[in-house]
């Protein structure tokens, strides 16, 4: 289906519900739910307030000298374990643009010097790892109780605790350990870890190109009706029989406090996480950092640094530093890039930044989420995003290919 242009408004008494689902927010999450209902053959129609498709999935590409570059701004790589979303790809043709990641390592800043990671682990309390996972469970522990009893409290706090903090983005410790690192199986027909061609946002554009997409919609409120839901945007009204919220969970809390406010009240007591991440392309000759993955940091301003040394370029590498919230204003933070890549810092000349919003889960997440799903059985209102069961791109199409199962169950 080709792209709405403009605004669709409801006028009359002939069109009082002439989608079947609508969608706000056209991230992952609402790509995936509407690629399901599309294919089962339903008038689909995803409102978006950003002027493009993506939400975490965000990669800017530069143009000029460095035109074809591109840097990850959000997410960075997908796996061979993401089983539903190699499957939507399959099915958007997309599958022949996945580029596999160059097996590169990663490495530690520790106190402000780069260091190999093994070098910083205890291994000492190590050996006992095996007999402290035995019969040791994730559900109802954090991530600091769940894997520093395994690791040890020193290897948690020297290597595993600022890894952890690297992987997604926000202080890990009082993280719902059954959040992380859940197990999938593989897919033996794809490299471990890859990428896309003009990066991961492209999977978003992908999906988009085949689904009906209003962009630069601000949704101010919804309104169930008899027949379904009202939702009043900047530019107009729109009906539909069913609705799905793949918004942050603030934003969805805000939507449904009028009509659902006992699922409003269970969704606002997720917490926020922010990151603010700043990108850096560099010409390859001025670098003498050798090749690496990315930088986990320790006592630093940041989380992490990813690089694009796994996918790369003839003439140029890239660096996003994710850092934490309000360590550091605008020129504390190139004056930080600048040392960590050993360069002036008048040659970091190809600058971009975004800040992202994340989930922050908490112990007694499943308990919440359950408390969410029967709020929401019986009812033609579907939620989805990465505040479920955790915040990986598998996890947010998961999620929707089981809400859309459960809102197909309630349309009949």
């Amino acid at each position: 289906m080709p792209l709405i242009s403009r605004p669709f408004p409801i006028t009359g008494e002939g069109n009082e519900h002439p989608y079947d689902l609508l969608i706000i927010g056209a991230g992952i999450s609402g790509l995936s739910m509407a690629h399901s209902a599309a294919a089962a053959g339903l008038k689909v129609l995803i409102l978006e307030q950003e002027r493009q498709a993506g939400g975490c999935l965000h990669s800017h590409r530069f143009s000029g000298e460095l035109d074809g570059f591109w840097l990850e701004l959000g997410a960075h790589s997908v796996f061979n374990s993401y089983g539903n979303l190699l499957a939507m790809l399959e099915a958007a043709r997309a599958l022949d643009r996945l580029r596999p990641r160059v097996k590169v390592g990663f490495r530690m800043l520790a106190d402000g010097v780069v260091r190999g990671i093994p070098s910083q682990l205890h291994f000492s309390e190590l050996l006992l790892a095996p007999f402290r996972l035995l019969g040791l469970k994730k559900a109802g522990r954090s991530v600091a109780d769940y894997f520093g009893r395994i690791v040890g409290p020193r290897n948690y706090a020297t290597v595993f605790e600022p890894a952890f903090n690297a992987v997604i983005c926000q202080p890990a410790g009082e993280f719902a350990a059954e959040c992380l690192f859940n197990p999938r199986p593989r897919r033996k027909d794809f490299p471990r870890s890859f990428t896309i061609a003009g990066g991961l946002q492209t999977i978003a554009e992908a999906l988009a190109n085949d689904l009906p997409v209003q962009y630069g919609q601000t949704v101010q409120a919804t309104q169930q009706t008899d027949e379904g839901f009202s939702i009043a945007t900047d530019d107009g009204e729109y009906r539909a029989r069913s609705l799905c919220l793949a918004t942050p969970a603030a934003e969805a809390a805000r939507l449904l406090q009028h009509d659902f406010p006992e699922l409003s009240a269970a969704l606002a007591q997720i917490q926020t996480a922010w990151v603010e991440s700043v990108g850096v392309a560099i010409p390859k000759a001025s670098l003498k950092i050798s090749p690496v993955a990315g930088l986990i940091g320790r006592n630093a301003a940041f989380y992490s640094v990813v690089s694009r040394d796994t996918v790369p370029d003839p003439a140029w590498r890239g660096f996003t530093f994710h850092f934490r919230p309000g360590a550091l204003d605008e020129s504390g933070k190139l004056d930080c890039i600048a040392r960590i890549l050993g360069l002036p810092r008048q040659e970091l000349t190809n600058v971009v930044s975004k800040t992202n919003q994340l989930p922050a889960l908490r112990v007694g997440q499943s308990d919440l989420i359950g408390a969410v799903d029967r709020a929401l059985a019986g009812t033609r209102l579907a939620l989805t995003g990465n505040y479920f069961t955790g915040v990986a791109i598998e996890d947010c199409v998961t999620r929707s290919r089981t809400e859309w199962e459960r809102l197909r169950r309630e349309c009949g």
